[in-house]
């Protein structure tokens, strides 16, 4: 005799078991669906977020600007050619040397950022002449593409020149001045390597292509010294004024050293 069956309870189980197979499927699927949806909102996040923020940076607008420096004086200049003459002093060659010539942008909560001025056919260090045989010129020390804004200070360095040739006058120089004084030839020279760093006006701004003028005021650098006590001390014919007490003039040295920062001016006004 064959078993009876209740078909309805086989219809029933088959029914439950294909639902519940179904079921995981259906289940399974969705949060496969789910997570899909998931990552994919999360990218679209991150890209309109990281779109915004690039429309939200501003431009930083930038301006060219030059830096050079020259030699001059307060005193009107007794001569016709442009040259130096004051005072019974002909002011016949200026050089100075330098390296790390910085311009220094103010930024946020009072800090500055320093802009390299570069001079890319002049190598680290360089000399930089401001009188040629009584002629006064107008040097560039180099140029640069700036942001726009304040800026604080100029720095750079006062280095001795020596990646000159060794018979060079200025060789081993940091600042040289051939003049003649009353009639004799001077040498005034310095070797310092120091760093000079000199205050802008605050309201020195950058906004569009211009150039700054560094000057170096004659007048200034000698400023306070009596004629009378600068000496040929060896009877050479030649005036020195060095750091060695050449010819016995270290207090003359010792006040032109302690004028030359404040010998330094800008064209459009004085550095604070």
């Amino acid at each position: 005799m064959l078993p009876e069956y209740d078909f309805n309870e086989v219809i029933s189980s088959q029914l439950n078991i294909n639902t519940s197979k179904l079921s995981t499927k259906f289940t399974t699927m969705s949060r496969t669906t789910i997570f899909r949806n998931f990552i994919l909102a999360l990218s679209t996040t991150a890209l309109v977020t990281s779109c915004t923020q690039n429309d939200e940076t501003p431009d930083v607008q930038e301006s060219e600007v030059t830096l050079s420096a020259k030699a001059t004086t307060n005193f009107p200049t007794d001569g016709d050619d442009g040259s130096l003459v004051f005072r019974n002093v002909t002011v016949t060659d200026v050089s100075i040397s330098v390296k790390d010539v910085k311009l220094h942008l103010r930024v946020a909560d009072g800090k500055t950022q320093p802009i390299n001025i570069t001079t890319p056919d002049k190598g680290p260090k360089f000399v930089v002449p401001l009188v040629t045989d009584e002629h006064i010129l107008l040097s560039t020390m180099g140029s640069f593409i700036a942001p726009n804004g304040f800026y604080t200070n100029l720095s750079f360095d006062l280095t001795k020149a020596t990646d000159i040739p060794e018979t060079s006058p200025m060789y081993g120089k940091s600042v040289m001045v051939k003049a003649d004084w009353k009639g004799i030839p001077s040498l005034l020279y310095m070797d310092l390597e120091e760093e000079i760093d000199i205050k802008f006006n605050p309201s020195t701004e950058i906004t569009a292509t211009q150039e700054i003028v560094l000057e170096l005021y004659m007048d200034k650098l000698l400023m306070g010294i009596d004629p009378a006590i600068v000496q040929d001390g060896n009877g050479d014919g030649m005036i020195i004024v060095g750091p060695n007490g050449e010819d016995g003039n270290d207090d003359v040295y010792a006040m032109i050293k302690e004028n030359f920062e404040s010998a330094l001016v800008l064209k459009n006004g004085e550095f604070k």
